[in-house]
């Protein structure tokens, strides 16, 4: 079930509390292909990866692209995927895309035109996608039984919903979504499905879209130790899809939720501060 843009607008929306000081924002989530240094490969890929594979400097995307189950594609440190700004271009893993990025050298996947959008990534039963230090643009990540695990990332900017579906999912130090003041195109940061969901997003900035996350799905998770701002809709539920989750430890610009299955202890009275939530440098 997805609850559309006139639902958000029967919730009043109140202040989501000061900004923050500058030290405690986020990466730049910069847009727009990035020009080839001189001597760097360029390589371009579509369609499927069939055999195992690494992409370093800059890799574009021009089609839709499946990395084929059992093949594994690692993505060195400090290189730019380009994706063909193309509203249902898809890249589907349903082998192992395993982004190797660093504090000093982030792997950036963006769209070729800047503040356009690409699909997704789409990761069915059996895929697998590990990410360091990302920052990814315009896109989002959509699980159909597969797995995903995000530390000291950066996302934003999502067509619609960025990181959705029925799977497992490790997020950790990292950014959903984007600082205040910044517009953002994202519904969801996250919506999670009914099903059985393996859920843990913690010491997680998750901010800016209209609802934080739709939590339909999951038992045991866990969302603690996580900044909440800038969303008209933090958390919602829903009594028809019985849930359980843990947000205790984490900070609510505005209330924290609440209902069956929620817990919610020891909340911050101020932002969690770099270090503690969000990208650590």
């Amino acid at each position: 079930m997805r609850l559309g843009l006139a639902a958000a607008a029967a919730f009043s929306i109140v202040a989501c509390g000061t900004l923050p000081p500058a030290s405690n924002t986020v990466g730049s989530n910069s847009t727009g292909a990035s020009s080839p240094t001189a001597g760097s490969k360029v390589m371009s890929v579509s369609g499927a990866v069939a055999t195992n594979a690494t992409w370093s400097d800059t890799v574009n995307i021009t089609a839709d692209t499946t990395i084929n189950a059992g093949v594994n594609v690692t993505v060195k440190p400090g290189t730019t995927v380009n994706v063909a700004t193309k509203p249902t271009l898809t890249i589907y893993v349903k082998g192992t895309l395993d982004i190797q990025g660093t504090s000093a050298a982030k792997v950036i996947v963006q769209p070729t035109v800047a503040g356009g959008h690409w699909n997704r990534f789409v990761l069915p039963v059996g895929g697998q996608l590990r990410a360091h230090y990302l920052v990814e643009t315009g896109g989002g990540f959509k699980l159909i039984g597969g797995m995903v695990t995000l530390i000291d990332s950066e996302m934003s900017s999502a067509i619609g919903d960025l990181l959705e579906g029925n799977g497992s999912v490790d997020v950790e130090y990292s950014s959903i979504g984007l600082e205040p003041g910044h517009a953002s195109s994202t519904h969801c940061d996250m919506h999670f499905d009914r099903g059985a969901n393996r859920l843990k997003v913690t010491h997680t900035n998750i901010s800016a879209a209209v609802y934080g996350m739709m939590f339909y799905g999951g038992t045991g998770a866990d969302f603690t130790y996580d900044n909440w701002f800038s969303n008209t809709i933090d958390v919602h539920t829903l009594a028809s899809y019985p849930v359980r989750g843990d947000f205790s430890f984490g900070w609510f610009a505005r209330s924290a939720p609440g209902g069956p299955g929620i817990t919610a202890h020891n909340l911050a009275k101020a932002r969690l501060p770099v270090g503690r939530a969000g990208p650590r440098p």
